[in-house]
């Protein structure tokens, strides 16, 4: 525990504090104990700590409840340490305590168990929740957004000389109607660069300055032709099978 961390406090600062004996005490001398026993254990002990005595103070008496672990150190401001150390001195032998602190020490259980509640909520309400279709849409565009992006960074590389077939692409990650319409903005902004900088645009003419006129011409047109594949899948109707009927059969008339 963090005693070992700070072995030159306890050197000045003595021994746990024994509360064995405090019940006898009369009250202001028994605050005056559990005062300085605060300072004993705020040197040595810290939020998690403190909430580690919660948990042993619960196994201790029989109450089921992981709450104090669940806590975090942004909640220290609302539970504090002091719960964790009234809850020490109690395991200790600590059997009666002021009013005030015994109050203190319940609003505090209270508010543990509160905390921890509400994280319950929020984590399985986050479990139950799952991302809408149109949400999924948009995912499965970008993650084709950063395929493309290494495609052309490939194509880039090889001079255009590598073959590369994106009606094959689309194909193969069977991208949908509605994909394509979230896929066509992204090839556009990405195309928006080049074209700007072919353009004299004083920017994007520096970052694409590794180019050649003749490889800035072949990448606006690799982009274009991604650009016009997705306009196919967007504006292409679906065709609807026709429901093949068997041969007709013809009846014969019985002669009378």
């Amino acid at each position: 525990m963090a005693f070992s961390k700070r072995s030159i406090n306890a050197k000045y600062m003595g021994d746990e504090p024994d509360p064995i004996d405090w019940d006898s005490l009369p009250d202001e001398e028994l605050k005056s104990e559990i005062h300085g026993a605060f300072r004993w254990y705020y040197k040595f002990f810290d939020f998690k700590e403190s909430m580690n005595f919660v948990q042993e103070y619960y196994k201790k008496n029989k109450v089921k409840s992981k709450s104090p672990g669940k806590l975090k150190i942004t909640d220290l401001i609302e539970v504090g340490n002091h719960v964790g150390y009234i809850a020490r001195m109690k395991i200790r032998g600590l059997k009666s305590l002021p009013e005030e602190y015994e109050e203190l020490f319940i609003q505090k259980l209270k508010k543990i168990e509160e905390i921890a509640k509400q994280r319950k909520v929020i984590v399985e309400s986050k479990e139950r929740i799952k991302p809408d279709i149109q949400q999924r849409i948009r995912d499965a565009a970008k993650k084709l957004k950063y395929d493309i992006e290494d495609v052309i960074d490939e194509q880039v590389e090889e001079e255009f000389k590598k073959k590369f077939n994106f009606k094959q692409f689309l194909e193969r990650n069977k991208v949908s109607k509605p994909v394509a319409k979230h896929l066509k903005p992204h090839i556009e902004d990405l195309a928006s660069e080049i074209k700007l900088a072919k353009a004299g645009d004083v920017d994007f003419k520096e970052a694409y300055s590794h180019m050649s006129g003749h490889q800035q011409n072949r990448l606006i047109k690799f982009y274009d032709m991604m650009i016009e594949e997705c306009e196919i899948i967007i504006t292409t109707k679906k065709k609807k099978e026709k429901i093949k009927l068997g041969p007709k059969i013809k009846i014969k008339k019985r002669k009378k």
